[in-house]
């Protein structure tokens, strides 16, 4: 039912998808009895609900390397916004992936939204990523695997970062507060990444994949800097969906969805295409008892992300909700 149901995704989805030092806005002032100005510290103020810096580097890296299923090597890079100016030593982490329904996409094309810029004017390190995308026919088997690779490249790209950290800590990351997410087949990809997490897990749910997961590093991969931990504190899923809602365990207990009710390719409450949408995931996460939202919205379709102002700035409050916590 699963690899049916993938193979329906992407059928659909293929034709849908196509501040200064520490700027005056960031530190939020006020004057105690003693007539002294105390600054609130960042994480107690504009910093991450709102834009508090006035702007941005941009820069693409390479964070690793693999085989796609044609064959062919696969240089994968991401491309990294960071508030310009912002002199805290340790700073959040947003791991994004686009959508294509694992056949099509790039990591540039959230980039008109303003979403991922939005977030580094917020005082995030924002990651947009590369993945490796389906280069064989499309069957049941080659698509599974696809996504597979897909989760493989996302754990390499927080692995990168959690090195960076160690070593030469360019990024400035604070590895406690890494948090992934995407849209459609990103969604799927973060989801994944986060709660398809043993081989126990892999057997159970998807026991056709153990043969290639033993033989390619298991749950890891081998896409880059091993050694490191893929563990994230949180998931952000827009319009995205998971093999099964019982996946989810409390080691990655932060969990927002966006997802239009009206979503017609991965359906919010569906099961028929072999994967289950948000609201069983909600429910799952619910009887486990961690932190979650999900925002429903009425007569939206897949692509909410893009034209729902509101929908952006109320994913960036629960983030910055849940961020140094």
């Amino acid at each position: 039912m699963f690899l049916k149901g993938i193979i329906g995704f992407l059928v659909i989805s293929f034709f849908s998808c196509v501040a200064s030092n520490t700027s005056s806005k960031e530190l939020v002032s006020e004057v105690n009895q003693k007539k002294e100005v105390v600054v609130t510290p960042p994480h107690e103020s504009a910093r991450y609900f709102n834009e508090v810096f006035e702007d941005i580097t941009f820069n693409t890296y390479t964070y690793g390397t693999n085989i796609s299923q044609g064959g062919k090597k696969i240089a994968l890079k991401l491309d990294v916004y960071q508030p310009k100016g912002d002199t805290l030593a340790k700073r959040p982490l947003f791991i994004f992936a686009h959508g294509g329904g694992f056949t099509q996409g790039a990591r540039d094309v959230i980039k008109p939204s303003g979403f991922l810029q939005t977030l580094a004017k917020s005082g995030y390190v924002v990651a947009s990523i590369s993945y490796r995308l389906l280069d064989v026919p499309s069957n049941m088997q080659s698509t599974s695997i696809g996504i597979l690779n897909a989760v493989e490249d996302m754990r390499a790209a927080i692995r990168y970062f959690r090195k960076d950290a160690v070593s030469t800590n360019n990024f400035k990351v604070d590895t406690n507060q890494i948090f992934i997410g995407g849209y459609s087949a990103g969604a799927i990809t973060a989801l994944h990444t986060a709660y398809l997490n043993t081989i126990e897990k892999v057997t159970t749910y998807v026991p056709f994949l153990v043969p290639y997961v033993n033989t390619h590093n298991g749950i890891e991969g081998s896409s880059g800097n091993p050694g490191y931990s893929s563990e994230v504190k949180g998931v952000i899923n827009v319009s995205g969906a998971i093999v099964n809602s019982e996946l989810l365990d409390t080691n990655t207990s932060i969990l927002y969805s966006l997802h239009g009710e009206a979503d017609k390719i991965v359906p919010i409450d569906g099961k028929w295409n072999g994967l289950e949408g948000s609201k069983y995931i909600h429910a799952k996460a619910e009887k486990l008892g961690f932190t979650h939202k999900l925002n429903a919205i009425p007569n939206k379709g897949h692509d909410i992300l893009w034209p729902c102002t509101a929908c952006r700035k109320d994913l960036q409050q629960f983030l910055a909700q849940n961020t140094a916590k």
